[in-house]
């Protein structure tokens, strides 16, 4: 006798995506601080938050707390939070070591980083992190303009999709642009269930690495026009 086994009642996991706040304001960005934090019921200084002003020095062995910070559990809020005001203090080997953190957030964790511009961070620190850009900051006006590009090119086959990547002139500007824009708009389509984004994301960090080996550029994002999730 044949026995079926019961299917999985499998629970998925949120997936949890650090905010990145872009202004040449800084007091924009500490304004939208502290609103994100009271919505959690968070105010510094607290226990479950571990806050970073401008002045920071922030080097490994701060990426190393801020690594700790989220391995434990709250201890009395909600959740537990990482803010860096300015984290364009972060060293280049702080911002390679936090980049696994970035990847692997627990549930409870909000990470909140400043900066005045995302030329101050690695592009590998920029893909993980959800861009929120103030308006009339004036930052990339160059890459502003291919968000159209993009969407239409969601809703196109992958024959128009090839046609454009070869008339596109700025092709390492339009990855980068193609990156940012997913990393804003990711998190709602994973949260709907959708696998194919959270499956396309894994494809856009790989291609930052293919274009660190000199990997030709055309190929790299010919490869993402194909697998590139489609909107009817």
């Amino acid at each position: 006798m044949f026995r079926l086994n019961k299917p999985c009642q499998c629970v998925k996991t949120p997936v949890v995506i650090a905010k990145l706040l872009i202004s040449t304001n800084q007091e924009k960005i500490i304004g939208e601080i502290e609103a994100i934090l009271g919505e959690k019921e968070l105010k510094n200084p607290h226990p479950d938050l571990l806050y970073f002003p401008s002045n920071s020095k922030l080097g490994i062995e701060q990426a190393r707390m801020i690594k700790e910070h989220f391995s434990l559990k709250p201890y009395s809020a909600k959740g537990r939070a990482v803010v860096l005001e300015d984290a364009s203090n972060l060293t280049i080997e702080a911002q390679n070591a936090l980049l696994k953190t970035l990847e692997e957030l627990p549930e409870y964790a909000l990470f909140i980083l400043g900066v005045d511009s995302d030329y101050k961070l690695l592009p590998t620190v920029i893909s993980r992190c959800q861009i929120v850009r103030f308006q009339g900051i004036g930052d990339r006006v160059q890459e502003e303009s291919y968000t159209e590009d993009i969407e239409k090119l969601i809703r196109s086959s992958t024959q128009a999709r090839f046609e454009y990547i070869e008339k596109l002139k700025n092709r390492e500007q339009f990855l980068h642009s193609l990156i940012l824009y997913f990393h804003q708009h990711i998190p709602s389509h994973i949260g709907s269930g959708n696998t194919d984004y959270k499956d396309f994301l894994k494809d856009l960090l790989s291609a930052e690495e293919w274009v660190n080996h000199n990997v030709n550029i055309r190929a790299i994002l010919e490869y993402l026009m194909l697998v590139m999730p489609k909107i009817l």
